[in-house]
């Protein structure tokens, strides 16, 4: 499947975001995984589409906030991505076997950001307790990028509550201004609070917590070392920059810190419970086979996110063997078509299980070919309109699977479900057999 990057989104499926982008839980908080790349790739393609959005930046500090406050976790789940920025957050979701693609670099990620809006004309904002540092910022970047158009403006340092005059300032100029990504740089939590207060003036844009990046980018803090910031350490060398602030809340965020380690530990040793779905002890499975990896890579994030309970086997090889309940087959390996030979295998093996076919050229005689070898569903991989009845398709047989477990399993199973069964049952037969009328009872009768 050779998407380009705009395409990307519009493999996932229809005019809408996807019913739900794939998670991974930890102690509560709902982390994206994505990677850099795939996070500027989901906010370029959602402002080609109009729509806007908000980026949660999770360090160690905002982590263990929404921990200890639901508040402020009720507020962060609001966000369109929650992305982990600091690497213990990666470790441990490692240790509790629910990996994360990488730990986010959040400079690297706006440096992309301000790169791919100045090539493709679209307006940044900065916004900081400083307007010295903004001018500073504002001067880095345009330097790197020339082509770059960036404002700035100073929100007060407490939030919204601090000064009304400042934030109705502020929200002037941003609508004034019309940017397409905003960068907010204050402490949290008052960050996310300025963020929603300043969304509703620009809902169409993307907004991103930055926290401290902007003085990184202003030249007031130096980085730590490359090796430091892969073991973890990247906070020490700020942290020495300004000892009296920084150092005591670090160390007391690498003690909970030490703690989460711990915990994801036992929890990743346990054995994992295996509970009884909708679909019973076994959630279907789906095998996709592609020699194009990128294609193997949009295709599955495509059902993950709209199907999370489907679970997904990739394979580069023309090789069909094991059981699944759901096929997608690529018809062309290197120049030749094969998905009509994998087809009339699995068809062979698997009569009950659901085959899509999808190719890069369409043509009526391939298609009539796939249909006749048993595929359910064939389509231009090329279209992203076409994956749309794939989808309804999918969604369709994973209803009867689960509608096929419910009377199997569940129609008696026990003094829990009799009663409502039963009054289902009785449902069924009274909408198949209408009574008579009751003002016509002679009529009914014959």
């Amino acid at each position: 499947m050779t998407l380009g990057r705009s395409a990307s989104r519009l493999a996932l499926g229809t005019d809408g975001r996807p019913a739900e982008l794939p998670e991974v839980g930890l102690r509560g908080l709902g982390l994206h995984p994505l990677s850099a790349a795939e996070c500027v790739d989901f906010v370029l393609d959602e402002l080609d589409r109009g729509r806007g959005g908000w980026i949660v930046a999770n360090d160690l500090t905002t982590f263990l906030r929404s921990e200890r406050d639901p508040g402020y976790r009720d507020q962060c789940e609001q966000a369109t991505l929650r992305i982990p920025t600091a690497r213990l957050l990666v470790w441990a979701c490692r240790l509790q076997r629910t990996p994360l693609p990488e730990c986010v670099e959040l400079e690297a990620l706006i440096d992309d950001l301000a790169a791919e809006c100045a090539s493709g004309s679209r307006k940044l904002f900065l916004v900081d307790t400083s307007e010295e540092r903004l001018e500073r910022a504002q001067a880095v970047l345009v330097e790197r990028y020339p082509d770059l158009d960036v404002a700035t403006c100073a929100a007060p340092a407490g939030g919204v509550d601090a000064d009304p005059v400042a934030m109705a300032r502020l929200s002037r100029k941003v609508d004034e201004a019309r940017p397409d990504v905003v960068l907010v740089g204050l402490d949290s939590p008052a960050q996310e609070g300025v963020i929603r207060f300043l969304r509703h003036d620009r809902p169409e844009a993307w907004w991103i917590g930055v926290g401290e990046v902007l003085r990184f980018l202003a030249g007031e803090f130096t980085h730590a070392p490359t090796w430091a910031r892969r073991a973890g350490l990247g906070w020490v060398v700020p942290s020495l920059q300004r000892p009296g602030r920084v150092l005591p809340r670090y160390f007391a965020s690498l003690v909970h810190g030490t703690m989460l380690l711990a915990r994801c530990s036992v929890r990743g040793t346990l054995p994992k419970r295996k509970t009884a779905s909708a679909y019973g002890r076994r959630l279907p499975k789906a095998l996709l086979v592609d020699d194009d990896q990128h294609a193997l890579d949009q295709l599955e994030l495509l059902l993950s996110s709209r199907f999370p309970d489907l679970r997904i086997e990739t394979r580069t090889s023309p090789d069909v063997s094991g059981t699944f309940d759901f096929y997608f087959l690529d018809n062309d390996f290197d120049g030749q078509r094969l998905a009509g030979k994998m087809a009339r295998r699995i068809r062979a093996e698997r009569p009950s299980a659901t085959i899509i076919a999808f190719s890069g050229v369409l043509d009526v005689e391939t298609l009539k070919r796939l249909i006749n070898v048993g595929c359910d569903g064939v389509c231009d991989k090329a279209e992203p309109s076409s994956w749309r009845p794939i989808i309804e398709l999918i969604d369709a047989r994973l209803g009867g699977m689960v509608a096929r477990q419910r009377t199997e399993h569940m129609a008696f199973g026990g003094v829990r479900h009799s009663a409502h069964s039963i009054g289902n049952l009785l449902r069924d037969w009274n909408d198949r057999n209408p009574q008579p009328d009751e003002a016509e009872p002679e009529k009914a009768v014959r």
